[in-house]
C-alpha cells in the first residue's frame, strides 16, 4: 500500500489516550459503554464506530483482551486463585473467563498456570 498513510488529529490522539488510560484504571469492573463514550465526548453509536476504526476491535472484545492479559499476568505472578483472578479482571462469569482465556491463550488457565510453573521449576 504504498502512499497510504494512517493520519490522525491530535484531538483524536487524545481522545483515544484518555479511553486507554481509563480501561487501565476500571478494567477490574464493568464499563458501560454510555460512560466511555461520555468520557470521549461522543455518542454511543459514534463512539463505537470510532473506537472500531482506531483500534479494529469493538471496544468490549478490547477490554476483554485486556482483562485476559491482566489474567495472564496475574497467573504468572500471584499465586491467586483463577476463581479470584478471574473477578479481579472484571469477569463476573466464570465460564466466560475461561472460554475467552482459551480464545486468547490457547490452552485454560488452568493449564497456562501449569506450564508457567514447569517451566519455572
Amino acid at each position: 500500500m504504498d502512499g497510504f498513510a494512517f493520519e490522525t488529529t491530535i484531538q483524536d490522539s487524545d481522545r483515544i489516550e484518555e479511553v486507554y488510560k481509563h480501561i487501565n484504571h476500571n478494567f477490574a469492573r464493568s464499563i458501560p459503554l454510555e460512560e466511555i463514550s461520555n468520557l470521549a465526548n461522543m455518542t454511543v453509536p459514534a463512539f463505537c464506530r470510532y473506537f472500531k476504526k482506531s483500534t479494529g476491535r469493538t471496544f468490549t472484545r478490547f477490554v476483554n483482551e485486556f482483562r485476559i492479559i491482566q489474567a495472564r499476568r496475574m497467573l504468572s505472578e500471584t499465586n491467586n486463585s483463577i476463581g479470584d483472578i478471574s473477578i479481579d479482571c472484571g469477569f463476573n462469569n466464570f465460564s466466560h473467563f475461561n472460554k475467552l482465556f482459551k480464545e486468547h491463550a490457547g490452552k485454560s488457565a488452568s493449564d497456562y498456570r501449569k506450564d508457567l510453573n514447569r517451566f519455572v521449576q
